[in-house]
């Protein structure tokens, strides 16, 4: 095989042909010398990083440039391993995947991606992290993403097997998440209590029975999902007041709450309002909370200070919710 003289092109030329290359193969060039890791290492520092995302599930890394991913990860199972790059393109993105045996999948995902961040001039900015292992593996998983940065712009939280309210609490108490945090976690102790920390801008709740309404006014997102409530009608009704007297709630775009049903809005809306059909307040429910289409009544209520409106509706998805939007 004919060897390329990569390292011998003037500045400029190796440049160029440093950007046509994947992670993958910048990651391969580095290995080949003390010195291409070095020039890699000073390309990388010149050049918009990679987003990358990991899962500890998966025990997997994704770096992504527009619409082209790059996977790499290990796993137990020897057979559906391939080191080989394998490509596929699905929902209009085009994947490059290597996976590779390992006994020990997640230290070793760990350890490649240590070396890729120290090449690459990258850090992993969305996190899904299963926390169904055992304790120290999960404490071990936090405090490695922890260790590179203690903020995140995506995080999302599954657990639904064992107890992890411990980790859980550790885990919000390392990172911080400052655009999208899904707390999925199905299964807590009767007791549990946790804040959630700082402000991302869109928190999802999927089991919210340890969000009392004394904490929900704490909450600080600007768009903000709670599941499996227990929150009462007169609850939902007093959170409504207080957002119409400039309480609490400022800077909120979107709520949604679980009710029973159509009729317990007999309940909570029994404030000022007014009824309206925009169907410009319609796109905003689709674009804030995903609503498929509106065909129940819409109530319009004001802020005090008048600066802001908010439209609130129920929808059914898989259970009846409530759903309101700031404009």
């Amino acid at each position: 095989m004919t060897t390329f003289p990569l390292l011998q092109l003037p500045l400029l030329a190796m440049e160029n042909v440093l950007c046509m290359l994947s992670p993958f193969e910048l990651i391969d060039v580095s290995l080949t010398s003390s010195r291409a890791k070095k020039v890699i290492k000073n390309f990388s520092r010149t050049k918009e990083t990679f987003p990358v995302s990991f899962s500890n599930g998966q025990h997997s890394i994704l770096f992504q440039q527009g619409r082209t991913t790059w996977s790499y990860g290990f796993e137990k199972i020897s057979h559906i391993a391939y080191i080989h790059p394998f490509n596929t393109i699905m929902m209009l993105y085009q994947t490059t995947q290597i996976m590779k045996f390992s006994e020990e999948p997640l230290k070793d995902i760990m350890k490649w991606f240590d070396y890729a961040r120290e090449v690459l001039n990258c850090k992993i900015n969305s996190v899904t992290l299963d926390l169904g292992c055992c304790t120290n593996e999960n404490m071990q998983t936090i405090d490695w993403i922890a260790e590179q940065s203690n903020t995140l712009d995506y995080l999302t939280i599954l657990n639904d097997g064992q107890d992890s309210d411990d980790d859980l609490k550790y885990l919000m108490e390392r990172i911080n998440v400052l655009k999208s945090l899904q707390l999925m976690v199905q299964h807590y102790k009767d007791e549990f209590r946790m804040e959630i920390p700082g402000k991302p801008n869109r928190l999802l709740i999927g089991n919210s029975k340890f969000v009392d309404y004394d904490q929900l006014l704490r909450l600080k997102s600007p768009v903000i999902i709670l599941r499996k409530s227990i929150l009462t009608n007169e609850e939902i009704n007093r959170f409504l007041r207080s957002w119409m007297s400039c309480e609490t709630h400022l800077e909120l775009k979107a709520f949604e709450i679980n009710i029973s049903g159509p009729e317990a809005m007999n309940e909570i809306m029994d404030l000022p309002h007014e009824k309206t059909n925009d169907p410009e307040i319609v796109w905003a429910f689709k674009e804030y909370l995903m609503v498929g289409y509106v065909d129940n009544e819409m109530y319009t209520i004001k802020r005090c200070d008048g600066k802001k409106r908010a439209t609130v509706t129920v929808w059914y998805r898989t259970q009846w919710s409530l759903y309101m939007v700031v404009h």
